[in-house]
């Protein structure tokens, strides 16, 4: 009896078991397939998919190594295509345990692929870029050329948003390398675009624009044709080519009927905005027309981007109630995604039109500080990450390296002999003529900065310096010795100090921008702001060094001025060129002054002098209790 109900149980149990199975034959390849199928049919709920991809991997694992990676790979989608990012990451990381153990470096690198991705989703662009390097180098390690270049492009475009240019560059330069297997040149257009907008951050035109028509000369496809004239037509309107950005618009534009509308809405507005720096009647009416498009389909960051060159574009008009309206919504737009750069952009144009200047310039402050710390701490992550690659590179092509030593030490010796006997001559001449141009121009700036100095100097010291020691040697001689001698003589010590400042040499050179505004912000301090917009954009190539050590003179007496009489608690400096003129607009909100003939400083002669001197103009508005501003003009 008890063997009769153990044979029924027994029974019983296969005849369950055979039930659950798939209607084929009774085998892992035919369980494998039969499950595979059910989690791939869209029609089954979310849990039944899992459920199946569940027992697919398990058979799986029975058929191979390959296969049973590939269902942890598809299980890592399934969470992915239902948003549970949080859950294809840790899924991720169990396929690259699997995959290390199994020794299968294509599904490392995918794993750490599908990580990125995951991570970028989430908005962790530092995690994400950690895992596409790791991917990039292990698709290098199998010379998978599609995937390299692939994940490049992603892990440059971190690199590139996030303000680290010079890393963008190496990943792209790194990536090209294996540009020669792609049968397809159109799928490295998007790196020569990049490169194009790495320069353009540079302020290196010629290059910008080079890599961007590279890129337009391989992209095969309308759309990204039509996204790649837009980047470009940006890059010329940075420039300065107002007519050249509305030319490829225009060209861009004629693709419309192949277009998204996002993709065209985004033509629509940058075409407006070139029209408006052009300064062309109707760029108003296309902006406006952009923004209430790109209004109707919902795009928030067109809405956002329409606002910002709405708001320029009435400043420009001196508008400033349209200015303030635009540059406020593109505010609340950019505060409500949480995005601080948008917010710091907004801010430059709001503040100076709105009377909340003051509230507005600490968030600006706070918000900046956070952003560039933000910007570094990515930059050190990229570069720690870059030299981990290039460390594990160097140990895996170390054992090579020792074979060819001689043989390359041979080779690279002979060729620095050739070179050398061919080029020596040319050199030599070439030294010499550099070196004699270079003293005589060096020669001549002395001169000028020596001048300027002398001037300036002599002029201290009978004025300032000279007075004050004479008034505390009368206080000395006549027995007056007390505490506030000795603060007499800390005014002295301080004068001393501006003075060195004051005369030292002025590079002219491409640092001169940044020598400028290093100076400008030495008259900051906790109580006094200072906002400067538009220095980094003017082209001071074209600007005569003489033109720059006095306009670096003028603001210098100006911010003088402003700290010593103004109580001023914010100051701003507006930079911008305009029918081969360089016009500076210098405001602050401090006490003010009557500017009546016979009130003005010497400080204000000096400046109106240095102006007239180079052929320029230079007026002062000022009340008081009602602040100072200058508006200077200067030919370029």
């Amino acid at each position: 009896m008890k063997q009769l109900v153990l044979s029924s149980l027994f029974l019983l149990y296969s005849f369950t078991v055979y039930s659950a199975l798939p209607p084929q034959k009774n085998k892992a390849e035919d369980s494998l397939l039969y499950y595979k199928k059910l989690s791939r049919q869209k029609k089954n709920t979310y849990e039944d998919r899992l459920i199946a991809n569940e027992k697919a991997i398990y058979w799986a694992k029975q058929v191979s190594d390959s296969v049973y990676l590939g269902q942890l790979d598809y299980r890592c989608d399934l969470y992915y295509y239902d948003d549970q990012y949080d859950q294809a990451i840790t899924q991720s990381k169990k396929l690259l345990y699997e995959a290390r153990r199994l020794k299968n470096k294509r599904f490392i690198g995918k794993a750490y692929f599908q990580t990125g991705d995951f991570f970028q989703k989430k908005k962790n662009s530092s995690d994400a870029f950690s895992n596409y390097v790791r991917a990039i180098e292990s698709y290098s390690e199998i010379n998978d050329s599609l995937q390299v270049i692939r994940i490049s492009k992603k892990a440059s475009y971190i690199q590139a948003s996030l303000g680290d240019i010079d890393g963008a560059e190496y990943t792209i330069v790194n990536a090209l390398d294996y540009s020669d297997a792609l049968k397809d040149l159109s799928q490295i257009s998007w790196f020569y675009d990049i490169l194009g907008r790495v320069y353009r951050e540079r302020g290196l035109w010629l290059e910008a624009i080079r890599y961007h028509r590279k890129a337009l000369q391989i992209a095969n496809n309308t759309s990204s044709k039509a996204s790649l004239i837009n980047n470009y037509a940006i890059t010329l309107l940075k420039s300065g080519d107002n007519d050249g950005a509305i030319q490829q618009l225009e060209v861009g534009l004629a693709y419309k009927d192949s277009l998204s509308l996002k993709t065209l809405y985004r033509l629509k507005d940058n075409y407006g905005f070139a029209k408006s720096r052009a300064g062309h009647k109707d760029a108003i009416f296309l902006l406006e027309e952009a923004l209430s498009l790109r209004s109707d389909i919902n795009d928030i960051p067109g809405a956002y981007a329409s606002h910002i060159h709405l708001a320029e574009a009435y400043m420009t008009l001196e508008n400033t109630k349209k200015t303030a309206y635009h540059a406020q919504q593109a505010y609340n737009i950019s505060s409500k995604a949480k995005n601080t750069e948008a917010v710091i952009k907004a801010l430059d144009y709001l503040i100076p039109v709105t009377i909340e200047s003051n509230v507005l310039f600490e968030e600006y402050t706070s918000l900046s500080d956070s952003l560039t710390k933000a910007q570094n701490n990515a930059k050190f992550e990229f570069a720690k990450l870059r030299y981990d690659v290039e460390k594990a590179e160097e140990r895996e092509s170390r054992a090579l390296e020792q074979i060819t030593a001689s043989q390359l030490r041979e080779d690279i010796a002979r060729r620095k002999i050739n070179w050398a006997l061919a080029g020596i001559g040319t050199l030599v001449v070439i030294a010499v003529i550099f070196i004699l141009y270079q003293r005589e121009r060096s020669k001549k700036q002395r001169l000028l900065d020596r001048y300027e100095t002398e001037k300036r100097i002599a002029k201290k010291l009978h004025d300032e310096l000279a007075n004050e020691i004479y008034l505390v040697m009368n206080e000395v001689e006549n027995e007056a010795y007390s505490p506030a001698v000795a603060d007499r003589l800390e005014d002295i010590y301080k004068l001393s100090r501006d003075l060195s400042r004051d005369t030292k040499p002025i590079q002219t050179d491409g640092n001169f921008p940044t020598e400028l505004a290093m100076n400008l912000q030495t008259y900051t301090s906790s109580e006094r702001k200072l906002i400067l917009r538009g220095l980094e954009s003017i082209d001071w190539n074209v600007v005569k060094p003489e033109v720059k050590i006095e306009i670096y003179r003028v603001l210098q007496e100006l911010m003088t001025n402003m700290r010593k009489h103004s109580k001023a608690s914010l100051v701003a400096l507006v930079f911008k060129t305009a029918d081969k003129l360089l016009e500076i607009n210098y405001s602050d909100n401090g006490k003010g002054v009557s500017l009546s003939k016979g009130n003005r400083g010497s400080g204000l002669l000096n400046t109106q002098n240095r102006i007239k001197s180079l052929g320029g103009h230079i007026q002062f508005e000022s009340a008081v209790d009602e602040g100072f501003r200058a508006e200077l003009s200067i030919p370029i």
